[in-house]
């Protein structure tokens, strides 16, 4: 067996127009030692691909830097000299086309593969990068391109949860999941109400989207004023998450309030509002009423229970909204 053919199978290229002409190690800009394959690629072109006719003259090469699979976990290229041809008729130039790379691209179909084999093995980006040699964006960009997202679930679940989340720079996208297994149902690049209707309007029918018991979703109203529209059967239900989120910032709204009442900065009061706000966040079944501990901010040993206690007695609007 040749050289070119043991090179080329090792790699599992299959252009029979392709020619190696030698391999040699050389250095990139960042230092790192790569290994270069030197081939070229030239075929007999019969017609312009521009004007059809057959006047087509050679006019020179296009060199062409291809990254290759790994072999041993270092980084290989091939250096592709491509054939470049010139129509005598329209003066439109064109060149040789080959299946080992899409075009206008540098990474070859089989370092493609070793990307998404690798990804398959529940392998992080960075640990992908450092096996292949590539950088950790570009296995990104890789997985991204083979990824190909349902038209529509098979069945909606009969309990959904709504919510948005921020998914590049200040864009914020939807995204729909099932409210007991948490499986993605969608998930859209936006979460305008418009686009987020005619998702569920094109793609399920009336008897579908009547078959859903509930929906859970946060605060924002535009949800709600189209989710009986998609859903006639289905009850809406906010997250209790962010009722209780309200009610914290509501705690502390008064109590930073409290705390511009008091003239004296250096007050015990003053501390325990100022420094040991987590205890009025405490479930009532986990405040210490027993044991004494050293308070820092107050700087003194008491119980949880007493802290609380010295601060309600002196301020009763406020004990009335942490009893609340």
């Amino acid at each position: 067996m040749s050289l070119t053919n043991s090179i080329l199978c090792l790699f599992e290229i299959t252009d029979p127009n392709l020619i190696v002409t030698g391999i040699s190690k050389e250095r990139c800009s960042t230092n790192q030692r790569i290994h270069v394959v030197h081939a070229t690629l030239s075929y007999q072109l019969l017609k312009c691909p521009h004007c059809g006719h057959k006047s087509l003259i050679k006019n020179g090469t296009h060199m062409s830097h291809l990254r290759l699979g790994t072999l041993s976990g270092g980084r290989y290229e091939m250096h592709l000299k491509r054939q470049r041809y010139q129509c005598k008729d329209c003066s439109k130039t064109c060149g040789a086309k080959t299946k080992l790379v899409n075009r206008n691209e540098t990474f070859t179909h089989n370092i493609k593969h070793q990307v998404i084999v690798l990804a398959r093995d529940m392998l992080t980006s960075k640990e992908i990068a450092k096996l292949c040699g590539i950088s950790p964006s570009s296995v990104q960009r890789i997985l991204n391109a083979n990824i190909h997202l349902a038209y529509r679930v098979k069945h909606l679940p009969e309990n959904l949860c709504f919510d948005e989340f921020r998914s590049c720079n200040h864009w914020m996208s939807f995204n729909c999941c099932d409210a007991v297994s948490h499986r993605r149902i969608v998930t859209l690049k936006d979460r305008l109400s418009k686009d987020i209707i005619d998702y569920f309007e094109a793609r399920f029918s009336v008897q579908e989207r009547a078959q859903v018991q509930s929906v859970t979703i946060d605060m924002n109203a535009e949800y709600g004023s189209f989710i009986h529209r998609l859903f006639p059967n289905a009850a809406t239900i906010i997250d209790r998450f962010h009722i209780i989120q309200l009610a914290g910032r509501a705690l502390d709204n008064e109590r930073t309030q409290t705390i511009r009442t008091i003239q004296d900065k250096h007050s015990r009061i003053y501390h325990i509002l100022k420094s040991q706000w987590r205890l009025f966040h405490l479930d009532e079944i986990k405040v210490n009423d027993s044991k004494a501990v050293y308070l820092r901010g107050i700087n003194e040993y008491m119980t949880q229970q007493n802290a609380i206690d010295l601060a309600l007695d002196a301020f009763p609007r406020f004990r009335s909204v942490y009893q609340t």
